[in-house]
């Protein structure tokens, strides 16, 4: 079958010829990939910034966004049928299991010895078959086929929105979102359908088509930094600059979560945030499976420097 690949002997981004995928164990579903989802974790991994092949392979397939249709399960599933829509997760629990893994938090995972879909040392979807434990599929509604795909980047969010609410002090009613990319307006979307006031925060022009999608979901967009202060900053531009200056936009109580900015270096004050009892929840904490692995990543490099 057809797959896009990375070569790690060549350092290529290629298409290829790899054997079809076959169900194994009775828990398995093969099912065949309809859309891949392509985001900044493929850009990055493209240029070899990170990432591995599984063990023993010298290619890894990409596409850790997916939906699939499936066209064959395994004796012992009953979840699925032939024709269902799924979506398939991306990590995959350490073994033995930490205490996140072992209680199904596999997100959250502590030793560091997950294994990704199409990011980390386990092949991808972008190929024409797969084939996954039926645990690892969530069944999609045949009338959500056109949406099916961002389940993916949708979980980062639902748990980055979810995780702000918890912390955060009651009364939340506002929300500044950096970044109209999908992750953006995802979050927007996730926060309003919670009630809560949200400001989308990019550079494009208040004319392009990213703001009139903005708008046209009745949220409000900005291409200017200087905006009223929030209960909730979520971070997804990818940018460390913007990321410290979101650290500016929150009201007190504030929480900010950041999504895409990895290692920076700038200025705020650890007083003002002691004062108006603001948090900045670590990022390992905060953000799931692809996200917490950029972190463990960004482990390795100088930490962010700061001044009083």
């Amino acid at each position: 079958m057809r797959a896009v690949t990375l070569d790690y002997r060549t350092r290529r981004l290629r298409q290829s010829e790899v054997p079809d995928p076959v169900i194994t164990q009775s828990t398995e579903v093969l099912f065949r990939v309809l859309e891949i989802g392509v985001c900044g974790t493929d850009r990055e991994l493209a240029s070899f910034r990170f990432g591995a092949p599984p063990e023993g392979s010298q290619f890894l397939i990409l596409g850790h966004e997916a939906l699939g249709e499936v066209i064959s399960v395994g004796t012992a599933v009953t979840e699925l049928k032939p024709g269902d829509l799924v979506a398939p997760t991306v990590r995959r629990a350490c073994a033995p299991a930490c205490l996140s893994c072992a209680r199904k938090r596999r997100d959250l995972c502590i030793s560091g010895k997950y294994t990704e879909r199409g990011i980390l040392q386990a092949h991808g979807y972008f190929a024409d078959f797969a084939v996954d434990e039926v645990s690892d599929l969530v069944r999609i509604p045949r009338q959500l086929i056109e949406f099916g795909v961002l389940i993916e980047p949708l979980s980062v969010v639902e748990k980055a929105v979810q995780t702000a609410l918890r912390i955060h002090e009651p009364g939340v009613s506002s929300a500044i979102v950096l970044g109209a990319g999908t992750i953006g307006i995802l979050a927007a979307l996730a926060l309003q359908l919670r009630a809560i006031s949200v400001t989308v925060v990019s550079l494009e022009p208040e004319t392009s088509a990213r703001a009139a999608l903005v708008r046209g979901a009745g949220l409000r967009y900005s291409n200017s930094m200087t905006v009223a202060k929030a209960d909730i900053v979520i971070e997804a531009t990818g940018s460390p600059s913007a990321a410290l200056q979101a650290v500016g936009m929150l009201a007190p109580l504030g929480t900010m979560i950041a999504l895409g900015a990895c290692v920076a270096e700038g200025r705020f004050s650890f007083l003002d945030l002691v004062v108006h009892t603001r948090l900045l929840p670590a990022a390992s904490m905060l953000v799931p499976y692809r996200l917490s692995r950029r972190w463990k990543i960004c482990r390795d490099f100088p930490p962010p420097r700061f001044a009083l």
